[in-house]
């Protein structure tokens, strides 16, 4: 085969992958996916969500980074949405979790956190919880701790199994780092405090000055929590930017990869679509992106209701795993529940 006859196959095949991929992402704008469907597929999500959520409670005992805080806020944002979910089981599970997350003195010792990014998840779910003004304590401890534990030079330390993933240190520490900030924006306007107000500043500006600097990440989940800050931080051009950083990265099925050179699963893409949604974008491109989102995670669950999501940790980066299929499980239903109104 003759070279100029090898370059107009590979011209070929490069064109067809072209022209099929505008088609897929025409065919999703032009037919969206109904709302029935996408009620479909949370409901297939809950059995799942909840029994592999209190296994975690049960026989690991632990709230962890990735389990229980997003069991309750998957299940108690379906709930808000009309779905048929126990919440005098949720409100216990999250209890649990409340008491699990608060360190315990012991001979009138400091106390500090060690998980920081778990209480960061359950404050920035919280208001989708059942109503629970009791909680309000726990609450302001949990803001209390996230400060405590912040280091000197801003950063959080991340908590758990959060360093061993497959991407850059301090990346991870990054990202860590901001999900932590937007938490604190988000408590900040709750607080009467003003001498509080002014010690919780203090720490988001610390923190703000450690990641400030970077502008590229090779995991997509750096871009959402930014833009999840942005929207928290009311910073109008700081969320133009960051969504149109995250537009940019959405593959032509409507899917992000978790790192940003993988291909597409239901993590990445659940937590970009939340982000997304939440930005409220009314541009036609926004609408397109967010239909094609939500038509990869209705199309790509599995029968038992999770989605295949391979390991977000370096030694398990090639196989499907089932801590982070449980992640983007619970993110896909998450971000397909924000999608939906709320009817309560």
């Amino acid at each position: 085969m003759s070279i100029r006859l090898v370059f107009a196959v590979a011209f070929a095949g490069v064109l067809y992958l072209t022209i099929s991929s505008r088609a897929d992402e025409k065919a999703a704008a032009e037919n969206p996916t109904s709302e029935a469907a996408v009620r479909r597929t949370i409901e297939k999500s809950l059995p799942y969500i909840e029994a592999q959520g209190l296994y975690w409670i049960e026989e690991k005992k632990c709230a962890s980074c990735h389990r229980v805080s997003f069991m309750t806020w998957s299940l108690s944002a379906a709930s808000r949405r009309g779905f048929d979910v126990d919440l005098a089981k949720v409100n216990e599970w999250i209890d649990w979790s409340i008491t699990d997350g608060i360190p315990v003195s012991k001979d009138d010792k400091p106390v500090s956190t060690n998980n920081a990014d778990g209480l960061t998840q359950q404050l920035l779910s919280r208001h989708e919880y059942p109503a629970g003004a009791t909680r309000d304590t726990s609450w302001s401890r949990f803001v209390d701790l996230i400060v405590e534990s912040q280091r000197e030079d801003g950063s959080w330390k991340p908590a758990g199994q959060l360093p061993a993933q497959k991407r850059p240190q301090p990346e991870t520490t990054d990202v860590s780092t901001v999900w932590n900030t937007a938490a604190l924006t988000r408590e900040i306007t709750a607080d009467g405090d003003t001498d509080r107000q002014e010690t919780i500043k203090a720490a988001i500006t610390a923190a703000t000055k450690k990641f400030g600097s970077r502008k590229e990440a090779v995991s997509i989940e750096w871009y959402v929590a930014r833009l999840v800050l942005a929207l928290e931080s009311d910073d109008k051009a700081g969320a133009a930017a960051a969504l149109s950083d995250l537009l940019s990265r959405q593959k032509p099925d409507g899917s992000w990869g978790w790192l940003t050179a993988d291909s597409g699963d239901a993590l990445a893409t659940g937590m970009s679509l939340y982000a997304i949604v939440r930005s409220r974008g009314s541009e036609q491109k926004h609408a397109e992106a967010v239909e094609r989102a939500i038509n990869f995670l209705v199309t790509t669950q599995q029968k038992d209701g999770s989605w295949p999501v391979k390991g977000t940790k370096e030694k398990k980066k090639a196989n499907i795993e089932e801590t982070a299929v449980y992640w983007g499980t619970t993110w896909a239903t998450i971000a397909l529940l924000e999608t939906l109104p709320v009817v309560e």
